[in-house]
């Protein structure tokens, strides 16, 4: 059964030009880990736009890679010389991807980079619940110490500002770690070296409470999307008062976790706090925590930008230099005018616990300006202007490391095809799930009726690159999800996102026209039998040619429901004869094509507009109402299937 639905939304993206043209070329993408974007491929709605993209080449001073990323989140840049290359994606928004060894050949050619962006719960912000909550929390797995929480609040009259603490276990737990106070948007707070040490493999509750607790809040929530995915299938939303919250188990917290798990130590990691410093010079010691220094960012707001130097001594202004000096210059100078700098691993080696000094110079100038925090954010160090110590401050900077020796540069194994299960391994009681990795590794299949977390397992030891796992005594007509990973020694275990499918029904479908095969014209589009559409909702039933091509899921046609303009709801529904007490299941084949813009183009989801938050989902009035707004209807959790299909079902009692 298919039910697609085309959505509008929207984006505005810019992109900085280069800023220079010399030898070779550096190309790629900054990508999130969505499951259908498999590596070598460039699909719509994974890219990160507006992402700066640095880069400095192994024993070379001068200007590495600096570039903006599209809206694909493509970028291009040209770099200096050929040679070696680490390159990096930014920190503003996200934990850093990277890239290390890269060979960047001379004038002429170009080397590309495919940087995924990784979390240790990445949940995307699905709609607005302004119930008049004061407290919202998520239980999570940590993957290793907390480095960045990423949380969306949206404005309202009479916003809160919000605490944000971390407890072990669950909402009862003993606190963990530091506590964070902020406002309402996009808020990012940041952690360094021993501020939240979270242990990987233990459960966690992340709390955040409206300051006062007496106003209520609003915040970003998600039902497992998109294509049906749970972001975090260990943990749930909570959602209460102040000290009395309650699960929901088929939703999460629109929050991005992230964590040093990836063989890098964030020792570093403050914003800027309202300070400027300026001079000769601007420098912070820092204790190392790893044994080689991999990166640096600073915030340089001077315009146009010049191009900085960053050197590390040992100890102090004046120590011993250790490593390569780098040179690095912002790649968005008036909107966020970070400058990051990269050593290969062993450039600039590391004793963890000795003291060193960041250096940063402006050659044949003075540095105008470094963000800077008087509120000395960092424990294990202090900011200095023209090599003098400044009381109580740090720089706004990030400084990572590599955990120990070869630790950052360890492959992934990578899941290059699938996970899915094909029509013909989908039975009513098992299930065959497939995929590929690009190195030999071991197969291992987590699964859980419903809704997670999972309750069983499959696994096979055997090393392979194609494979394959059989889920058995599963129930008929029923929905599963479930979660595939690969590991090999040597290699990072390479894990894909929570996904769902249906097994078949054992029994008769109650639906008619189920499949949208019924009906008579020769097309593209013609009148649905036994369905009835309501809202704004415009369906055809369509063999494929009808709104830029959307295929059937199997068959030869499809019911296409479009909403457009200001209004997005619309629905379709049937009603079927049943016997009261029995359990009835509602499964279907669903995708969304979203498009908007002039000119007309492909798009996904948008936060902080109450009006563009789309979603789709199915439902059941046990009573045969046919009015969506029926508090008697069980809805499975809302979701969106971006140009793919989802199996999607819901189970409820007449």
């Amino acid at each position: 059964m298919t039910l697609p639905f085309l959505l509008t939304v929207g984006f505005i993206a810019g992109v900085v030009p280069l800023r220079c043209a010399w030898a070779g070329t550096v190309t790629g993408y900054v990508r999130d880990l969505n499951w259908y974007a498999q590596y070598g491929s460039n699909p719509y709605g994974v890219g990160y736009y507006e992402f700066a993209v640095n880069g400095n080449g192994s024993n070379l001073t001068s200007l590495g890679a600096v570039a903006a990323t599209s809206v694909y989140g493509q970028f291009s840049s040209t770099v200096p010389a050929g040679g070696l290359y680490t390159i990096c994606s930014w920190d503003v928004w996200w934990r850093s991807a990277y890239a290390f060894n890269v060979v960047v050949p001379s004038a002429g050619s170009s080397a590309s980079v495919d940087l995924r962006l990784k979390a240790t719960m990445w949940g995307y912000p699905a709609f607005w619940d302004d119930t008049g909550y004061s407290e919202f929390g998520q239980t999570f797995a940590a993957t290793g110490p907390i480095s960045m929480i990423y949380v969306r609040l949206p404005e309202f009259t009479g916003s809160p500002s919000y605490r944000l603490t971390v407890h072990e276990g669950g909402p009862g737990g003993p606190q963990v770690g530091e506590e964070r106070v902020f406002g309402t948007g996009d808020q990012r707070p940041t952690y360094s070296y021993g501020q939240m040490p979270t242990v990987a493999g233990r459960l966690y509750y992340a709390r955040i409470r409206t300051s006062p607790s007496t106003t209520a809040g609003v915040i970003m929530q998600v039902d497992p999307r998109p294509d049906f995915s749970d972001p975090m299938p260990e943990g749930c939303l909570w959602l209460g008062s102040v000290g009395n919250v309650q699960p929901v188990p088929d939703r999460d917290l629109g929050l991005v976790i992230m964590a040093d798990d990836d063989g890098l130590v964030t020792d570093m990691y403050t914003r800027s706090g309202g300070a400027n410093l300026s001079g000769s010079s601007v420098g912070q010691t820092f204790t190392a925590r790893g044994v080689n220094l991999i990166s640096v960012a600073a915030w340089l707001p001077e315009s146009p930008a010049p191009t900085y130097q960053f050197a590390i001594r040992e100890g102090g202004p004046g120590g011993t230099p250790v490593g390569t000096v780098k040179s690095g210059m912002p790649a968005r100078v008036t909107a966020d005018p970070e400058v990051l700098v990269t050593w290969a691993p062993g450039e600039c080696p590391l004793t963890p616990g000795q003291t060193y000094y960041l250096e940063i110079t402006r050659p044949g100038g003075l540095v105008n300006a470094a963000m800077a925090n008087p509120n000395n954010p960092y424990a294990y160090g202090n900011a200095y202007q023209n090599q003098v110590a400044v009381p109580a401050t740090d720089l706004a900077c990030t400084i990572m490391e590599e955990q120990t020796a070869g630790s950052a540069a360890l492959r992934t194994v990578k899941v290059v095809a699938g996970p899915q299960v094909l029509e013909n391994e989908r039975n009513t009681n098992s299930l065959t799930v497939r995929w590929t990795t690009d190195f030999p590794s071991d197969s291992k299949v987590e699964f859980a009726f419903d809704t997670p977390p999972y309750t069983r397992s499959v696994y096979n030891p055997q090393p392979v690159i194609s494979h394959a796992v059989t889920l058995t005594g599963l129930k008929p007509n029923a929905m599963y999800h479930y979660r595939v990973s690969s590991a090999a020694s040597s290699y990072r275990t390479g894990t894909a996102q929570d996904m769902v499918i249906c097994t078949k029904a054992s029994q008769t479908n109650l639906l008619l026209n189920p499949g949208f095969e019924l009906g008579s014209g020769a097309g593209p589009s013609r009148p649905v039998v036994a369905w009835t559409a309501g809202g704004n909702l415009d369906i055809k039933e369509s063999n494929g040619t009808w709104f830029w091509g959307i295929p059937p899921h199997s068959g030869g046609w499809l019911l296409e429901g479009a909403v457009n303009n200001n209004v997005s709801d619309g629905y379709i529904y049937q009603q079927v004869p049943v016997t009261p007490g029995k359990n009835y299941t509602f499964s279907a084949w669903v995708t969304t094509w979203l498009r908007e813009g002039n000119p007309d183009r492909w798009k996904y989801d948008v936060w902080n507009d109450r009006n563009r938050l789309i979603y789709m989902r199915l439902g059941i009035d046990p009573y045969g109402g046919t009015t969506p707004q029926s508090g008697n209807i069980q809805w499975t959790p809302r979701m969106y299937s971006h140009m793919r299909y989802s199996n999607l079902a819901k189970t409820a009692t007449a």
